[in-house]
């Protein structure tokens, strides 16, 4: 399909990878938490465990990168590092380490958490390693990640199977791990599932099939997918041609700031045959 839009990119958990101020480390104690008996492991679970962490301590809540309060959760997540807490303390570790500036300290100890088998620090370091221009073992890694059961992991298994990154290129495996990675909620990959089955190039092409993964993406927000399923709707490219639903997620897509679907809203608002009006009354994107 002409003017399709693809995402290529590995997926980064933002939590370790953001762009921060190097804030200044004060050396302060331990919270009153102490006097209630939580260990040092306890408490860097409390305050830097990963919401996208499947293995951290749910016995607390996930705490959001811009919340980490550093001088509490480095103080507690060195100490319990330092007592060989495990693979989980260490990936917690590394995570304050990032936000604090301490890159390359952070990028060590996040290998070793990949070494210890946890699984989000597995596909973290795979990204690092990919950067690096080692794909073969940032496909490894990802693998590995992606059979305990990390989302990230899958969905980055997809782009590898793709674009042949580390492996060879596959359609059929890249549209399995998307899959997977959708069927957990991600909308990137049900857009990037869609576009596999529209261009043909990897796999047979479906447009209809391609169609409603455009549809899922939409609805969870993905504009880039808005913006497909807006040109299958406008031709009748695996939907049925409906030239107000097409409009209308075109409208949604310059909603959300992009260019090119004002053109199309512009364009289509334009036409006045007896087609579109009467398809206003009775057609609605859903």
């Amino acid at each position: 399909m002409e003017n399709q839009r693809k995402t290529g990119i590995r997926i980064v958990n933002a939590v370790l990878l953001a762009i921060v101020s190097v804030v200044a480390l004060a050396a302060i104690a331990l919270p009153s938490a102490r006097a209630a008996d939580l260990s040092a492991a306890d408490i860097c679970d409390r305050e830097a465990g990963s919401i996208f962490d499947l293995q951290r301590n749910q016995a607390y809540p996930a705490v959001a990168t811009e919340d980490l309060k550093i001088g509490i959760a480095l103080s507690a997540c060195r100490e319990a590092y330092n007592q060989h807490a495990g693979g989980r303390t260490a990936f917690q570790l590394a995570r304050v380490l990032d936000k604090a500036g301490q890159k390359t300290q952070s990028h060590h100890i996040l290998g070793e958490a990949a070494d210890h088998g946890h699984a989000l620090a597995m596909t973290n370091y795979a990204v690092l390693v990919g950067e690096q221009g080692d794909t073969k073992t940032e496909f490894a890694l990802n693998q590995k990640a992606a059979a305990a059961g990390n989302i990230l992991a899958a969905y980055n298994l997809g782009v590898a199977y793709r674009d042949g990154m580390g492996t060879a290129a596959n359609g059929r495996l890249a549209i399995e791990w998307f899959e997977r990675a959708t069927l957990a909620g991600d909308g990137v990959a049900a857009f990037n599932l869609a576009v596999i089955l529209d261009e043909g190039k990897l796999v047979p092409e479906d447009n209809t099939k391609a169609a409603r993964f455009y549809r899922l993406a939409v609805e969870r927000g993905n504009v880039d997918a808005m913006v497909n399923l807006g040109l299958m709707l406008e031709t009748g490219e695996g939907v049925v041609r409906d030239l107000p639903a097409a409009r209308a997620v075109f409208r949604k897509a310059a909603a959300e700031g992009d260019a090119y679907a004002e053109r199309k809203v512009a364009e289509l608002s334009g036409a006045s045959d007896f087609e579109t009006a009467m398809l206003d009354k009775t057609s609605r994107i859903k």
